[in-house]
């Protein structure tokens, strides 16, 4: 796909759609995934590092937050929503799934995205069958990257991306733990995408720099834990 300047604005959404259609999105997707979740957002402090600052339902773009597999789930297909619903002019995917059990249970989703962009380009934990031409798949990643989530879609309407971390070892979706943000802005879209990229090589010392970049400074799990159990009942409270 012919590459597209930073800075070409030409047709591109005004950023109060596109912030509405993520909301719309996202809270769609969040339904289908379970009957409710939440999301804290983090907050930095020079003496104690990333603490809470509240609950929110839908997460804040450009803001650290911290939240369960569910969350991260309807994360990354309001992404791929997105991409849906602005692939009219084609564009290019990429994303890091965490098994070929997720992409089996979306397989027609990806072969609809397929038909609508230019280019989708999945890295894999395990090898995933039967791909559309145009879906490009990079197998197997590096086991330092398999805690990684990563959805980042960009043409010339719309550049938007996704990155998390799965800070536990949980295998179910409701007990795996994540910190993460999503943006649009386009210099944070096309950096990410140019370090994701260079990845596909396997070498220690890309890998290591990656980390690097992503060394979001460290926190209890229980502290959050216990801010959310002190919050959640006025949340919901307040919701109802």
């Amino acid at each position: 796909m012919e590459e597209k300047p930073v800075h070409d604005k030409v047709g591109v959404r005004p950023l109060t759609d596109i912030d509405l259609l993520f909301q719309k999105k996202f809270h769609e997707n969040l339904k289908r995934s379970c009957s409710a979740s939440y999301s804290v957002k983090l907050r930095y402090c020079p003496t104690n590092g990333l603490l809470p600052k509240e609950i929110v339902e839908i997460p804040k773009i450009d803001h650290l937050h911290f939240f369960n597999g569910y969350v991260q789930r309807a994360l990354g297909h309001t992404i791929e929503d997105l991409a849906l619903e602005n692939g009219e002019q084609g564009g290019e995917l990429t994303l890091l799934l965490d098994g070929a059990k997720n992409f089996s249970n979306f397989k027609k989703r990806y072969e609809l995205l397929s038909k609508k962009l230019d280019r989708i380009r999945i890295w894999s934990i395990d090898p995933l069958d039967e791909l559309p031409s145009n879906i490009d798949l990079i197998h197997p990643v590096h086991p330092r990257l398999t805690k990684y989530r990563f959805y980042l879609f960009r043409n010339s309407k719309l550049e938007v991306v996704f990155v998390c971390k799965q800070l536990n070892r949980a295998t179910e979706i409701s007990s795996k733990k994540f910190i993460g943000f999503c943006s649009f802005d386009p210099f944070i879209v096309h950096s990410l995408r140019w370090k994701f990229y260079l990845l596909s090589s396997g070498i220690d010392k890309i890998i290591n720099h990656w980390e690097k970049f992503f060394l979001w400074p460290t926190f209890r799990i229980q502290e959050i834990e216990n801010f959310i159990n002190s919050k959640l009942d006025s949340y919901f409270t307040e919701k109802s």
